[in-house]
């Protein structure tokens, strides 16, 4: 069975990720979802990666979590590298496009600096989002609003 894991893991890889592309992902969401922009090369994002990782391994099937790397796609093999390492078995994404198409995406207030976590109700409207690293309590109770926004989003 572990090995069933591992092939699993290894077979996920990074997928490409557009602007559009992301924007269409969190207009059709039916769970909240988490956008945390990372890269290799930072060392807070690198520091609060378990903190995502655990809070994606628990909340699985209730949240989203998209892992977007900010890496340059000539360091793909890299990314998947770290990934693979730190046990990633879910989809995970290298940011591709222009970085303002991204942050109008995401949300127009960010600077670009990372780490970034970004909380989305389901439907895609932005709840709450940290341009600094967090913790796994913070995620919680971010997600916690993304939810209690959903509920009340439904009622109207």
């Amino acid at each position: 069975m572990m090995g069933a894991l591992v092939l699993v893991a290894a077979a996920v890889g990074v997928l490409d990720l557009t602007p559009a592309q992301l924007q269409e992902e969190l207009r059709k969401a039916s769970v909240p979802v988490v956008v945390n922009v990372w890269a290799t090369w930072c060392r807070p994002c690198v520091e609060e990666f378990p903190e995502i990782l655990e809070f994606a391994r628990k909340n699985q099937g209730n949240v989203k979590v998209m892992l977007v790397s900010a890496d340059f796609s000539s360091r793909r093999e890299l990314v998947e590298k770290f990934l693979r390492e730190r046990g990633v078995g879910f989809a995970t994404y290298l940011k591709q496009g222009s970085d303002e198409a991204f942050v109008e995406v995401l949300s127009p207030q960010w600077s670009g600096a990372l780490p970034a976590t970004f909380v989305f109700a389901p439907g895609g409207k932005l709840v709450t989002w940290f341009e600094r690293q967090i913790t796994r309590a913070e995620l919680e109770d971010a997600v916690k609003k993304a939810k209690m926004e959903s509920r009340k989003g439904g009622k109207t």
